[in-house]
C-alpha cells in the first residue's frame, strides 16, 4: 500500500483535455505543461474504454518524481486563465478509496454551504 502511494505520487490526473481520433497526446499534454512553465519529461496514456458520443477520457500523467508532480498541481491553477484550457483540470492521481473519501467530503461541505449560506466551508 506504502509503495502504492509512492508510485500514485508521480502522477497526476488530466480531465477535460480535447480527445481527437489520432492524436499526438504525448505532445498536446508537453504544450499544455509549457504553457504553465513546466518542462518535465513526462509519460502519459489516457484511462479507460472509448466511449461513443464524445466522452473525453482523462489522462494518467507519469512524472519523474513525486516533486515534479507536486510542481504541475501547484500551477495548474494557471490554466484556468488560457482560454485553451479553461475547462481542463489537473488534480492527484487517488486511489478508489481516497476518491470517495473525496466524494464524500464534498458532498458534506456542500450540505453545509447550502444549510449555512453565511460561512464558508474548506
Amino acid at each position: 500500500d506504502v509503495v502504492q502511494g509512492e508510485d500514485r505520487a508521480k502522477n497526476v490526473m488530466i480531465f477535460g483535455l480535447e480527445e481527437e481520433n489520432d492524436e499526438e497526446l504525448a505532445t498536446k499534454v508537453k504544450e499544455m505543461f509549457q504553457s504553465m512553465g513546466e518542462k518535465p519529461r513526462i509519460e502519459s496514456c489516457r484511462v479507460g474504454q472509448k466511449k461513443p458520443g464524445g466522452v473525453t477520457r482523462p489522462v494518467k500523467v507519469t512524472t519523474a518524481s513525486s516533486t515534479v508532480a507536486e510542481q504541475i498541481l501547484i500551477k495548474s491553477r494557471k490554466l484556468c486563465l488560457l482560454e485553451k484550457y479553461k475547462k481542463v483540470y489537473v488534480n492527484p492521481d487517488r486511489s478508489p478509496e481516497e476518491r470517495e473519501q473525496r466524494r464524500e467530503l464534498v458532498k458534506e461541505v456542500k450540505r453545509l454551504s447550502e444549510e449555512d449560506k453565511e460561512k464558508r466551508h474548506f
